[in-house]
């Protein structure tokens, strides 16, 4: 079987959680990395991701996730035409860039439904907001 074409700019349906079928993911960048490979660079739009920060308590995307090509494989069902043109995700990404260039940063190699459960546990641990 052939590795499928992801590109930038592309959105594509995927294995969501449960009442977030209307979700998609933008692939934003693909970087080359000599450690972890292909790293793409994603946002995941209309989730209702938990975030007791924010006003209301939820976020309704995730605007920048480092995954590897195995975590697309396991989450990507089909292209779904073109990715907004949102640049929001590009303050993650630099983020992320220090923080992987200093050693600090990796890569999810998990499905994405199973990335935002994640980060939703992390955010849930760091407390209520002050």
């Amino acid at each position: 079987m052939s590795k499928p074409d992801y590109a930038v700019g592309q959105a594509w349906t995927y294995r969501t959680r449960p009442s977030e079928e209307a979700s998609r993911v933008a692939i934003r960048r693909i970087d080359h990395e000599p450690e972890d490979g292909e790293v793409f660079h994603v946002s995941i739009l209309d989730v209702k991701l938990r975030n007791h920060r924010l006003p209301g308590g939820l976020q309704p995307a995730m605007r920048h996730a480092a995954v590897s090509r195995a975590s697309l494989d396991r989450s990507l069902l089909q292209v779904d035409g073109v990715a907004d043109g949102d640049e929001g995700w590009r303050d993650g990404y630099g983020v992320w860039r220090q923080a992987y260039d200093n050693g600090d940063a990796g890569i999810f190699d998990l499905p994405l439904a199973e990335v935002l459960d994640y980060i939703e546990r992390v955010v849930a641990a760091s407390g209520e907001s002050r």
